[in-house]
C-alpha cells in the first residue's frame, strides 16, 4: 500500500471520528444552553428570533462542511518510500497495470494507428491503415477482433499453445478459423508493443534506483539489467522510467541497448482516466528508434475508443455490456 492509499484511509477514519464526536456533542446540548452561548457571542436581538429548529439546521450544515470539506490528500509516492530494490520493483509492477494491454482481465475498444518508415509522414496513408479493434483478455486467453480497417472482419485468438486466425468474426462470433502453433510471441500483432518489455521488473538487475527530478510532480527510476555477453546489443541493458507522483503511474519508459535509445513508450498525463477506481492510460505512443525519439523508424499510436463520450474500457471482462449473457469460453471458441 503506497502513500495515496494510506492517506485516503486516514482521511476516512478522520471523517468518521469528527462526525461521531460532533453528533455526540450536539446531542448533549439543549435549547437553552445553545441559545445562551450564542447570545453571549453575538447580537442578542438577532438570536432572540432564532428557534431551536434553526439552530439545529445551522449546526448540521457546519457538521456537513467540516466532514465533506476536508481536502483530499495531496501526498503521493516518492523516492523516500522507494528505498529498496524490492519496493521499487513492486511499485513498477503495480504501476504498469495502468496500461490496459498488460492487464489479464480486460475488455476494450482500441483505435490502432501504426506506421513504418516514410509512411509515417503521410496522413492519408496512415489513415488508410488505421484500425478499430475489440480486445478481450482473460487469463492466458486473448481475442483481437478487427471491427474496422484493412483487416476487418478478421480476428486472432490465442488460446493455450495454439493461435487461431478467423476470417469472419463479429462482436461475439468467430467463423472460418484456421489453427497454427503459437510461437509464444509477446508482441501485439502488427505493432512494436511488446509485453515482455515490461518483464524487466522481475528480471535480474545490476542496479535499480529512484531519483528526484527538477519538476516535483515526477520522479525517475533507472534500472540496469544483467545481460549475457552473447546477447549484448540485442536486448535492453538499461531502462529509464519516469512516473507521476500523485497518480503513481508511468509517463515515459525509455529502453537502451549499449547506450543507444531503442524504444520509447509514452503515456500522456492528461490522457489518464479513472476506471474502476484505478488510473488507466487511454492514449499510448510507442516508437522504435535508433538513438533519438524524434527520428523513429516505427510508431504505434493507440487510443481507447469512446461511445457517447464514455470509454469502452472494462477492467472486469464481464462488465462489458456487449458481452452480457455471453459465456467467456464461447468468446474464445473456434469450433
Amino acid at each position: 500500500m503506497f502513500a495515496g492509499e494510506r492517506s485516503n484511509k486516514f482521511r476516512k477514519i478522520l471523517q468518521h471520528n469528527i462526525k461521531f464526536y460532533l453528533f455526540d456533542l450536539f446531542s448533549k446540548l439543549d435549547s437553552a444552553s445553545i441559545s445562551k452561548s450564542l447570545k453571549e457571542a453575538g447580537n442578542a436581538t438577532f438570536w432572540n428570533g432564532v428557534t431551536m429548529k434553526n439552530i439545529k439546521q445551522y449546526c448540521i450544515l457546519i457538521i456537513f462542511f467540516l466532514i465533506c470539506g476536508l481536502p483530499a490528500s495531496t501526498s503521493a509516492v516518492s523516492c523516500k518510500e522507494l528505498n529498496t530494490p524490492e519496493k521499487i520493483k513492486s511499485f513498477m509492477k503495480e504501476s504498469h497495470q495502468s496500461n490496459p494491454l498488460l492487464r489479464k482481465n480486460v475488455s476494450l475498444g482500441l483505435i490502432l494507428d501504426v506506421c513504418e518508415g516514410k509512411v509515417c509522414r503521410s496522413k492519408s496513408k496512415r489513415a488508410a491503415q488505421k484500425e478499430t479493434l475489440r480486445i478481450q483478455k482473460l487469463g492466458n486467453k486473448r481475442r483481437i477482433f478487427a471491427e474496422k480497417g484493412p483487416n476487418a472482419p478478421r480476428c486472432v485468438i490465442k488460446r493455450g499453445g495454439r493461435q487461431f486466425v478467423c476470417s469472419s468474426c463479429g462482436i461475439v462470433s468467430n467463423e472460418s478459423c484456421r489453427s497454427f502453433p503459437s510461437d509464444g510471441s509477446t508482441i501485439f500483432p502488427g505493432t512494436n508493443i511488446d509485453s515482455s518489455d515490461f518483464a524487466f521488473t522481475a528480471g535480474d538487475t545490476k542496479d535499480i534506483k529512484c531519483s528526484k527530478l527538477k519538476n516535483p510532480k515526477f520522479f525517475k527510476i533507472e534500472t540496469l539489467i544483467n545481460v549475457e555477453s552473447g546477447e549484448k546489443g540485442k536486448v535492453y541493458d538499461k531502462v529509464l522510467s519516469y512516473y507521476d507522483k500523485k497518480k503513481e503511474v508511468p509517463i515515459m519508459v525509455n529502453f537502451f541497448a549499449e547506450k543507444v535509445l531503442r524504444k520509447v513508450y509514452r503515456f500522456f498525463p492528461k490522457y489518464y482516466a479513472k476506471v474502476g477506481g484505478k488510473w488507466i492510460s487511454t492514449v499510448m505512443r510507442v516508437r522504435t528508434t535508433q538513438g533519438n525519439e524524434k527520428k523513429f523508424i516505427f510508431e504505434t499510436l493507440t487510443h481507447i475508443q469512446k461511445k457517447n463520450g464514455k470509454l469502452k474500457l472494462y477492467l472486469d471482462f464481464s462488465a462489458d455490456p456487449d458481452l452480457k449473457n455471453v459465456h467467456p469460453e464461447s468468446l474464445f471458441s473456434t469450433d
